[in-house]
């Protein structure tokens, strides 16, 4: 099969690693190719030949649909795998024009953000061979927003490279470095994380780190400045995120809504322990009081109150949940991502 995926740019995220993996794991080396649509930094950079992004910056260019149609037919590309929206509309344009070219949707969560991209894929989908979904919570939102009949949706959930997130020390009792790692954005509960760290001021030995980049960083950094706590840090981008893992004894996810949760993955796999908001698509990942911790509500008090179960918990369970989220954690590898994927190509090419 000759396959061609495309997606909105290169730039760092869920669904640029799965197209790195993808084209670095060597499976079909000769026979795939991956096209951006835009550029845009910071680049993810993928040690591929066939790795191409379209010169141009800006959101909205349809010049890249008359130069995909003519490298489909020159390198005759079986099956058309889209990422992220842009990609997706243009990939259904593509569909139009070369009727016989197997398109796939494959959604990453945008459609938990925005109601018109969901109406869009409405129509979009109805031309789609096949639709992919990163986990069942994101399948439930194209199945309520978008209309898509349930039994046309695979899910599969992404992969983590378990060769690089892995545990580089034992296991400890301690509880004293957590941390927060994603976009520095609302939906990502920033702001209950630092209000919960601030209410554990008391807690000397403790310290708190906030890794990521967004819009709302300026915010996050004035914020702390505000507090003028010296135990909340703000370490921004970390390029290396495997020993921030490591680093920290505790994990914190208190996003709103997550569309999956990679991030909660990559820490279990490098042994460090997961406390979560129990929310669609993170409940699929972390299992209460078995790999990891869950709690409910999406405030400052609710976040601490978890915490504090945590730190004065039994440090035998706390290592139990520790080696339970490594070990789970290995479901999660690329070969049997790759395995499954190639499954369902031939299921409907």
């Amino acid at each position: 099969m000759r396959i061609l995926y495309l997606i909105d740019n290169f730039s760092l995220g869920g669904a640029q690693t799965v197209i790195k993996g993808l084209m670095e794991s060597g499976v079909a080396s000769d026979t795939a190719w991956a096209i951006a649509l835009r550029e845009k930094e910071p680049v993810m950079t993928m040690d591929h030949p066939h790795v191409i992004t379209f010169p141009s910056r800006s959101k909205y260019t349809f010049r890249v649909v008359r130069f995909l149609k003519d490298f489909i037919a020159e390198k005759n590309i079986e099956i058309l795998h889209c990422q992220l929206p842009r990609s997706i509309v243009i990939g259904y344009l593509i569909k139009r024009a070369i009727p016989g070219i197997t398109f796939i949707i494959h959604e990453q969560g945008d459609v938990f953000e925005s109601r018109t991209y969901a109406l869009l894929l409405r129509t979009i989908s109805k031309r789609a061979n096949g639709i992919m979904a990163c986990s069942k919570a994101t399948a439930n939102m194209l199945m309520r927003r978008s209309h898509v009949d349930p039994t046309r949706i695979k899910v599969l959930y992404n992969f983590v490279d378990l060769e690089r997130f892995r545990p580089a020390r034992p296991s400890s009792d301690r509880v004293k470095k957590i941390g927060f790692a994603g976009r520095i954005e609302k939906r990502k509960g920033w702001r209950e994380f630092i209000k919960a760290a601030s209410g554990l001021q008391t807690r000397k030995e403790l310290s708190f780190y906030l890794a990521g980049t967004g819009t709302e960083q300026k915010k996050l950094t004035r914020a702390i400045e505000k507090l003028k706590h010296s135990h909340i840090s703000y370490v921004g981008f970390v390029g290396d995120m495997t020993s921030f893992y490591r680093e920290m004894d505790l994990l914190v996810i208190p996003s709103h809504f997550e569309p999956m949760g990679m991030v909660a993955v990559e820490a279990m796999a490098c042994g460090t322990p997961v406390l979560a908001s129990n929310v669609p698509g993170l409940n699929e990942v972390v299992d209460h009081e078995v790999n990891g911790w869950r709690y409910s509500g999406r405030t400052a008090e609710a976040l601490r109150h978890a915490i504090e179960g945590i730190l004065d918990g039994n440090p035998e369970d706390r290592s139990s949940i520790r080696e339970q989220g490594i070990k789970d954690a290995g479901s999660y590898a690329l070969n049997t991502y790759i395995q499954k994927l190639q499954k369902y190509y031939g299921s409907i090419t």
